[in-house]
């Protein structure tokens, strides 16, 4: 049998699609969300893409429907094509369908539906989450799963999972005492609490409507409705974190501020504050030290470190929503390719507004300039799936794009730190001297200076053959052009003849 028609066959069986039309839709949904991403992704001869280009597509996926960094799909501090998305399934699928998993997306690669249909799954995975934690707040309460719950054993069921959720251990470490520590410290530890209480409500009322009494099932799926819908919430936070991030920026509208600014206590309030140690920012790509006497934080660096997300669990992070997705999810559908013309992106990046910057503005030479760089480095061409375009990315949205550094860290190996009063008022003062050194200097901080000519393509082979085979489509489109050509040349000329003779008789 055909390796595609049983790969599709083993994704649809674990779904249960042929029967269950609560999976045909969700499959249905995923596949017009990914259409965009996969058309301009490099594929292979068979349309479909391989392991690295699956797993950056499911990645951009899930951070953009709920928040999440999934472990196993983001890069963890290597390149994309350094894993299979199949990872990011640990032992939570059988190892015969990991196998053919594996198997498919080394040689055959994926369609747009067996991707649609693996984000699906995968999608399911983190229902047994829920259930495992639920059943630690079970036990927490001395309940059972076969009871069914009144309206107040329900909630108390409830705020027991959201708290140890959200402020408790990850799920792997979770133990029932400290479910009931959780219950206590939420108001105090998660200024946030009330709108979650509302969103738990909210969440409650579309599921259950007006029933009084839940079992296990019903809780499961409120709680997993919430998991989904917490990255809304805590962007909420995220936003509010930009807007006083950008209130201390070195300069307008450049995304950066200066460190000691970034400790600064002035405006410290209990809700928001800034306080992570210079190693654990250095550490997660935070820093532009292109100036080391003059350090300053990457706005958009920061906002998507962990120190601003949720950890449920080993497996993955709510983190804020990444403001540049919404960017290349415009430019992806445009384009409709991984590949394109630095006019081409320049003329239409021109009219993208975002937050910080208009519509149908004018880039500036430096941009045009850059973005002409990395077509040179490629051939005259620009890869939109890579390390240099996420870059020039950077450089034409500073507040809503992430500088990419060339080595990043693995974030769940992370803990976030700390810095203590010392180095604090230490980089407050190098601020304060940085500021009146370029105030009497008139000197003008550029981005030029984090600029490096160094490439990571999410999918170098495919890009590739991509490239062969425009290449030969192009050498076919100038042979008929040339042979119509001919063809025309020679009638021309047999007219011309015909002409001549016609005048001698």
């Amino acid at each position: 049998m055909e390796p595609k028609r049983t790969l599709l066959m083993e994704l649809e069986q674990e779904l249960d699609f042929e029967r269950s039309l609560a999976s045909q839709e969700r499959v249905a949904e995923f596949e017009k969300e990914l259409k965009e991403t996969f058309q301009a992704l490099p594929k292979n001869t068979r349309d479909a893409v391989s392991a690295p280009a699956a797993r950056y597509a499911l990645h951009r996926l899930f951070l953009q429907r709920h928040g999440w960094q999934i472990k196993g799909l983001e890069t963890g501090g290597g390149a994309w094509d350094a894993d299979s998305p199949v990872s990011a399934m640990g032992n939570r699928v059988p190892p015969e369908m990991r196998a053919l998993l594996d198997a498919r997306l080394g040689s055959y690669g994926m369609s747009l539906h067996e991707l649609a249909l693996l984000a699906t799954i995968m999608d399911n995975m983190f229902r047994s989450d829920v259930t495992s934690r639920l059943r630690i707040v079970y036990s927490a309460y001395g309940l059972n799963e076969t009871d069914i719950l009144g309206r107040h054993a329900s909630q108390q069921a409830m705020m027991g999972y959201i708290s140890s959720f959200i402020i408790g251990s990850r799920l792997e470490s979770l133990t029932t005492s400290e479910v009931h520590e959780s219950v206590a410290k939420l108001p105090t530890r998660f200024p946030r609490t009330s709108q979650a209480k509302d969103l738990l409500k909210k969440i409650t009322q579309e599921v259950g409507g007006n029933s009084r009494r839940y079992d296990f099932g019903q809780l499961t799926s409120i709680l997993l409705a919430f998991g989904q819908q917490l990255g809304s919430l805590e962007d909420q936070e995220c936003k509010v974190m930009k807007g006083k991030l950008v209130k201390r920026e070195d300069q307008v509208g450049n995304g950066r501020v200066r460190l000691g600014d970034f400790y600064n206590d002035e405006d410290w309030d209990y809700d928001i504050h800034f306080t992570e140690s210079v190693e654990y920012l250095r550490n997660q790509g935070i820093l532009d030290e292109s100036n080391p006497k003059d350090p300053k934080v990457i706005i958009s660096n920061y906002l998507a470190s962990p120190s601003n997300c949720v950890t449920p669990s080993g497996y993955y992070e709510i983190c804020c929503f990444d403001q540049c997705e919404v960017l290349m999810d415009k430019i992806e559908a445009h384009l409709a390719a991984p590949l394109a013309s630095p006019e081409q992106i320049a003329a239409f990046v021109s009219t993208l507004d975002s937050d910080s910057q208009p519509a149908n503005r004018t880039l500036s030479p430096q941009l045009r300039d850059l973005l002409d760089d990395v077509a040179q480095h490629h051939g005259g061409m620009v890869p939109i799936h890579g390390r240099l375009f996420s870059q020039w990315m950077h450089q034409a949205y500073p507040r809503e794009c992430n500088h990419p550094h060339v080595t990043a860290q693995d974030r769940f190996s992370s803990v976030p730190k700390n810095a203590d009063k010392k180095e604090m008022e230490k980089y407050r003062e190098l601020a304060a001297v940085a500021k009146a050194e370029a105030k009497v200097m008139g000197e003008q901080y550029t981005m030029a200076g984090v600029w490096t000519m160094h490439e990571e393509l999410v999918d170098s082979r495919a890009l590739q053959k991509h490239k062969r085979a425009s290449g030969l489509h192009d050498l076919f489109a100038l042979g008929v052009i040339g042979f119509v050509g001919m063809a025309l040349v020679k009638l021309l000329a047999g007219d011309t003849k015909q002409h001549k003779s016609c005048k001698l008789l």
